[in-house]
């Protein structure tokens, strides 16, 4: 493995088993990100975000999930050969994680200052007078106002932004290598979601953590990502650099997903722009590109075998047969409508 990376996924396939077939819900899928890095993974529900990172964690619940094929390398080891009891170890200390719902995820019979804690005693000697200390200070640097006093508050006597905060202070709370941020805002308004935005670019300088951030919405990724994955139905679609993938789209999915953001500049009486069709159902995935029936450039051959991934000079790989030199006058109409593409 390359020694800039932080972490590498290889080849990561899994499945769940229902009692109506298998779903295949990530398939073939390879990442990497760098210290210090953030990384985006974009793509509409169900397109495998969430399973990626969470197998990172060894949270794929087994059964029903399985992990079919792949490698997980975290500083060159293997995550997917740990033990329960060696993953408890990395899991809150060197990789953490935010999920969506906070209200769902901090435990609505303790108070929040006790949970805090509770992640630091699980991973260092702390005495629990340093460790109240340690709580106060976390919480006032991730912009929790009156810490003494809101140590003591449960989940619900927090408003939605601040429950986001402490959930941020608990993954942060031993200063892991990477934190995987999976819908942060999920639910938050906008003035909200600028805020938590700016609080993990602080902390991704303050303490070099690598960020993974999953997300649906394009418009949230611009200010703070250095690369983004765009995924669907279980495949990356597209991988490059964050102003590559914004300024020059060379899959029409990613395209299709830019196009859909809101611009303030857009004419008030505007449609909001929409992908046409839906997402394929995973228990039956089509034999060629998943997003056939939803491109404007589709070939016979897109309906009929599966693409390979075309690889550029700028560390941008795609997931599109429009880069086949056989599919030169499709290209040139994709690159026409487009008018991004060099």
């Amino acid at each position: 493995m390359d020694n800039e990376k932080l972490l590498d996924v290889k080849n990561l396939t899994i499945s769940f088993h229902t009692y109506i077939g298998e779903v295949a819900a990530v398939r073939n899928v390879d990442f990497y990100l760098k210290k210090s890095e953030v990384l985006a993974i974009v793509g509409e529900s169900g397109s495998g975000k969430s399973v990626s990172t969470q197998a990172i964690l060894g949270l794929t619940p087994i059964p029903p999930g399985e992990i079919k094929s792949g490698k997980i390398l975290f500083k060159n080891e293997d995550l997917l050969k740990f033990d329960e009891k060696k993953m408890s170890k990395i899991c809150g200390s060197q990789i953490s994680m935010i999920f969506q719902d906070p209200m769902t995820s901090l435990n609505p019979t303790m108070k929040v200052g006790n949970q805090i804690r509770e992640v630091l005693h699980q991973h260092t000697d702390i005495i629990r007078r340093v460790s109240r200390e340690r709580t106060i200070e976390l919480m006032t640097l991730v912009g929790i106002p009156e810490p003494e006093v809101r140590i003591n508050q449960y989940p619900h006597e927090l408003s939605g932004g601040m429950r986001q905060r402490v959930m941020i202070t608990m993954a942060m709370a031993n200063r892991p290598d990477i934190l995987i941020a999976d819908e942060p805002t999920t639910a938050l308004d906008v003035t909200i979601q600028s805020q938590i935005f700016r609080l993990l670019k602080e902390l991704r300088t303050e303490f070099e953590t690598a960020i993974i951030l999953i997300t649906h919405d394009f418009g949230v990724v611009a200010g703070i990502a250095d690369r983004i994955v765009v995924m669907y139905a279980g495949k990356v679609m597209e991988e490059g650099e964050t102003e590559q993938i914004y300024y020059k789209p060379r899959h029409p999915y990613t395209a299709a997903l830019l196009k859909a953001v809101p611009s303030l500049v857009d004419n008030e009486k505007k449609k909001l722009r929409t992908i046409k069709g839906t997402p394929p159902f995973l228990l039956n995935i089509p034999s060629g590109c998943p997003f056939t029936d939803r491109c404007d450039y589709a070939m016979r051959i897109c309906q009929e075998k599966e693409p390979q991934y075309f690889q550029f000079e700028d560390n941008r790989r795609v997931f599109c047969w429009l880069y086949h030199n056989q599919a030169a006058e499709q290209f040139q109409r994709f690159k026409d409508r487009e008018g991004k593409l060099q």
